[in-house]
């Protein structure tokens, strides 16, 4: 047997022994980086995260209905081309006997609620522990064909940068309600963690 009869076999062994385990590991890699990088299966992770901060916020303040609607494009004007502002309810959990308000609000211009959106940028809350008596900052408008409110409290979701990337809103229908000082803490605890989630999503590259 000649001697390059002898080395091939050898290097086809150490090279398959070498290399071999190295090829596997590199496949397996690009397969989980592509199976972690699904923009679906994020979404729907991060909406489960979402939806079960909003369950316990529910739970713990005794609420009839909890949502959350957030900015975005919603076309362009005529002749500029410049954006149209608007916002739609993403996340909502209600009480079985509860209208809900999520069908109502998709696509809605910011501009029918700007005194609102003012008064959260301003403030951070509006706080309406009886809309039978105070200003009710116009949101007894859509009360006849919503859930027909008797204290809605409403909180702007701020992201990293502290700019508001959301609004969350706390309704009571069968009863008002006055938040207590523990209800508070927890509310505001809760914010401040789902605003951490939608910006940490929002500004991930998963979420583009």
């Amino acid at each position: 047997m000649s001697e390059i009869q002898i080395i091939v076999p050898i290097i086809i062994a150490l090279t398959t022994s070498i290399f071999g385990p190295l090829l596997v590991k590199w496949v397996e890699k690009k397969f989980i980086n592509k199976l972690n990088n699904d923009p679906l299966r994020d979404a729907i992770q991060h909406n489960e995260i979402i939806e079960q901060q909003l369950d316990a916020i529910l739970q713990e303040v005794d609420c009839d209905q909890i949502y959350i609607a957030q900015f975005h494009n919603g076309g362009h004007f005529y002749p500029t081309g410049k954006s149209i502002q608007k916002f739609s309810v993403f996340y909502e959990i209600t009480t079985p006997d509860t209208n809900s308000l999520k069908t109502l609000f998709q696509n809605i211009p910011v501009s029918l609620f700007s005194k609102q959106f003012s008064l959260l940028y301003e403030k951070g809350e509006i706080i309406i522990e009886d809309m039978n008596v105070g200003p009710t900052y116009g949101l007894d408008l859509y009360q006849a064909d919503g859930p027909g409110c008797k204290s809605i409290y409403l909180f702007a979701i701020k992201g990293l940068d502290n700019r508001i990337i959301g609004i969350m809103g706390v309704h009571y229908v069968g009863k008002k309600h006055k938040f207590t000082s523990n209800e508070w803490i927890f509310i505001r605890q809760k914010i401040g963690a789902i605003g951490n989630l939608m910006a940490n999503y929002l500004t991930s590259k998963k979420s583009q």
